[in-house]
């Protein structure tokens, strides 16, 4: 017997947040209540992805950004 397939609501959340001195727009992955991951903008071009506090890649979209820390939930889950 198979089993099936649950859906999952990822919501993002955000916010802005002083770091370093500069106040910038967070976005916070959630599944459910848990948060997964944060996304941090460094400039136009590029998004900085932390995972559990630790600053894990830069990639070069928002949507790029969103797929790594799914991915990377889905493998440590």
């Amino acid at each position: 017997m198979s089993k099936k397939n649950k859906d999952i609501e990822v919501k993002i959340e955000e916010a802005t947040k002083k770091i370093n001195g500069q106040t910038m727009t967070v976005n916070t992955l959630l599944i459910g209540k848990k948060e997964i991951g944060q996304i941090i903008p460094q400039d136009s071009k590029k998004f900085a992805v932390l995972i559990d506090g630790r600053n894990e890649v830069t990639v070069k979209t928002m949507d790029e950004a969103i797929e790594y820390i799914i991915r990377q939930w889905n493998l440590n889950d």
